[in-house]
């Protein structure tokens, strides 16, 4: 047995760990209501550490809402190429963790902080295109995926019943919005 204490975590990991615990208090509690102490708590490390990685509460924010983003963009690479299989793999990633629609959520409600606007537009807007190149969907298309998405987005973080969290209608609007319909 070693008096060396617990294993000190390579720097990456320990980048994932803080991100991972802002991510559940920035959902519960947004950008202006997170205290970096909550954080660090969580991550089991101290406040001044925080900010000595992250330089800010807000850029660790944008860190959070960015990887929110990306495990979007990776649920989608890796479905069917489908407006309607990205929407069946969003819903799955919203319930398997709440969190990602809680974080796009607090970075709509955060947009009036003009880098955070400028982070969540130019993310959403990414969004957008990656959908039309994945799926062949013209605007019109996209933006009904994301209007359904968004129903799909509060009805988890309100943990809506299921016959009432517009599974199934944005089952039917996708499918009407999907181009492999036309063909």
């Amino acid at each position: 047995m070693s008096d060396a204490g617990p294993a000190r975590l390579p720097a990456a990991a320990r980048r994932a760990g803080i991100i991972e615990a802002a991510g559940v208090e920035f959902a519960a509690t947004g950008l202006a209501g997170t205290r970096l102490e909550a954080i660090a708590g969580r991550a089991g490390i101290s406040h001044p550490r925080i900010v000595q990685m992250f330089g800010s509460k807000q850029k660790l924010f944008l860190e959070v809402v960015h990887a929110a983003y990306d495990r979007i963009e990776a649920a989608f690479a890796a479905a069917e190429p489908t407006l309607a299989a990205l929407g069946v793999a969003y819903v799955r990633l919203l319930q398997s963790d709440p969190t990602v629609g809680l974080v796009v959520l607090q970075g709509y409600a955060a947009a009036a902080d003009e880098p955070v606007r400028e982070a969540v537009r130019r993310r959403h807007l990414d969004l957008m295109a990656s959908i039309a190149r994945l799926t062949g969907a013209d605007a019109l298309r996209v933006l009904t995926f994301f209007a359904t998405g968004l129903v799909q987005t509060v009805s988890t973080a309100l943990e809506l019943p299921d016959r009432r969290a517009g599974t199934g209608w944005s089952a039917w609007v996708l499918d009407l919005a999907d181009p492999a319909r036309e063909a």
